[in-house]
């Protein structure tokens, strides 16, 4: 009787009096897979071959390390994505064949986040998460009872372009350099203006509404000639429950909330 070979042994069987010699060495069938990030490149190859160098290519050969025939998920940050395949891994380089280049609209309401800056890792977990939520782009502020600690826009910017990558978010937040709430409330941005305070009255938005901007006080809150300020500029005062929040609580509280309808 015939015996099948056993996988990762030598197997002898014999058929029609000859002896043949099967050796299985794990042999495994050729992988495909699509990654499930979205890579935004600064600027995004047109449809075909192309080629992908630098970080990206380190990321993709040397720690997900990609094979021939894997998907990719690439965008430009500002709307365009397009599914490539891999076609070459050689070191520092990335052989792709890029697919159909597809425009998204930027999703609506636009919301500006202007935030007092927190403590570093809190700002970050704001950036994180604010962008997670769908932030147009954030603001951070110098106050009088905040004053950022170094200029971390550049880190920011890196935890966003992750944090969006991970939700397939095809337009990267605009983040900019703090700047003193006085000169924001002396130009502030279009749309529905909003002030968090626990004196305000619940957050609502209109169905309407395409554009706001939030302000998000320091730990103790804005102080009464900054909050007097703000009221002057036309900021309407609003809370987002029953309890005081942390900057970031805060922060990511009225995003989701006016962002819920977002399209």
């Amino acid at each position: 009787m015939n015996k099948l070979p056993i996988p990762g042994t030598t197997a002898r069987y014999c058929q029609h009096g000859s002896t043949i010699q099967t050796i299985l060495r794990g042999i495994q069938l050729p992988r495909k897979k699509t990654l499930a990030n979205l890579y935004h490149l600064p600027e995004l190859p047109m449809e075909g071959s192309a080629s992908l160098s630098g970080d990206i290519a380190h990321h993709l050969s040397r720690v997900l390390r990609v094979q021939v025939g894997d998907s990719i998920l690439l965008g430009d940050g500002q709307g365009k994505t397009s599914t490539a395949t891999v076609t070459a891994v050689q070191k520092g380089l990335v052989g792709i064949d890029m697919g159909k280049i597809v425009s998204t609209a930027a999703t609506r309401p636009s919301l500006t986040l202007a935030f007092a800056v927190p403590r570093p890792s809190r700002a970050d977990w704001l950036v994180e998460h604010g962008t997670e939520v769908g932030v147009t782009r954030f603001q951070p502020l110098w106050t009088e009872r905040s004053r950022p600690q170094g200029l971390r826009a550049d880190r920011w910017r890196k935890v966003a372009r992750a944090a969006a990558g991970q939700c397939g978010r095809a337009w990267l937040p605009e983040i900019h350099e703090p700047m003193e709430l006085s000169t924001l409330l002396s130009s502030p941005p279009p749309g529905t203006r909003l002030i968090a305070d626990q004196s305000g009255s619940p957050i609502q938005l209109a169905e309407d509404t395409s554009a706001a901007v939030l302000l998000i006080g320091p730990e103790g809150g804005f102080s009464q000639t900054e909050r007097t300020s703000a009221e002057q500029a036309d900021f309407v005062t609003v809370k987002f429950g029953a309890h005081i929040l942390r900057t970031e609580t805060a922060a990511l509280a009225g995003a989701a909330i006016l962002l819920r309808d977002a399209k």
